[in-house]
């Protein structure tokens, strides 16, 4: 399963904050702002020593994690919303990034076109090239599934049969615009098991149909499955470990 055609143009993202449990609030007013239509949250806790959490503008514990999927034409207005709203450039207010999406389902893309606005223009010339040199060099993907909660023995049990050795399983909550509940019959506020697997990009379309033949959208798991470039990788030669 790739990124659809028209995609190329778009140029899917996924925006990752990492911000102040008490921002909640504040984070949600930004989404709905920015019209970002699917987003998940959890909570993690940070692990850094505190000089490090002030470098990054991290000071204390608990964090909120959130990942939002837009097309990149939309990051720059992402970001400036949420400094203005969340003020990310002063110390101890969070951080913010993006991912490229190098995969995901037709109808996830179809939403986002509809709800976002229109693809952004044409790459630049010469960066479309550049862009598939990147992807020829590129040995792994992560494939990140968003499922109800409860379906992620599923999911690992699909990938494992088309050749993943392991995953991660994550617990948390999906958020989603009126119109991405209707469509996929899920609620706008719901727990979720998110699941991130490294496989090696050969496999890397194998895995993802077996998983939306199990757990897509049209099943009970109401599976939300998108692909994540990787750079670099350690331990994974062998096939001996999971990530």
């Amino acid at each position: 399963m790739t990124a659809p055609q028209d995609a190329r143009q778009f140029s899917p993202r996924l925006a990752v904050l990492v911000t102040r449990e008490e921002e909640r609030k504040r984070l949600e007013e930004l989404l709905e702002a920015q019209r970002v239509p699917i987003c998940y949250q959890c909570r993690g806790r940070g692990t850094a020593t505190s000089e490090m959490l002030d470098i990054f503008g991290l000071s204390g514990s608990v964090r909120l994690i959130t990942f939002g999927i837009l097309p990149k034409h939309g990051v720059q207005g992402l970001f400036e919303e949420a400094e203005e709203r969340l003020g990310l450039s002063r110390k101890g207010a969070g951080i913010a990034f993006t991912v490229p999406v190098i995969g995901m389902q037709h109808p996830v893309f179809q939403v986002l076109s509809e709800e976002t606005g229109m693809p952004e223009q044409k790459p630049a010339e010469g960066m479309e090239q550049k862009r598939e040199e990147g992807k020829q060099h590129m040995t792994h993907v992560v494939i990140w599934v968003s499922v109800e909660s409860g379906y992620s023995d599923e999911v690992a049990d699909a990938a494992r049969s088309a050749g993943a050795n392991g995953g991660t399983v994550v617990h948390g909550l999906q958020r989603n615009s009126a119109r991405v509940s209707d469509l996929f019959g899920v609620s706008s506020k719901e727990e979720r098991d998110f699941v991130m697997i490294v496989a090696p990009k050969e496999k890397k379309t194998e895995i993802m149909e077996k998983i939306r033949e199990t757990c897509g959208l049209s099943t009970k798991a109401h599976g939300v499955i998108l692909a994540l470039p990787v750079d670099e990788t350690f331990g994974l030669e062998t096939g001996e470990q999971e990530p």
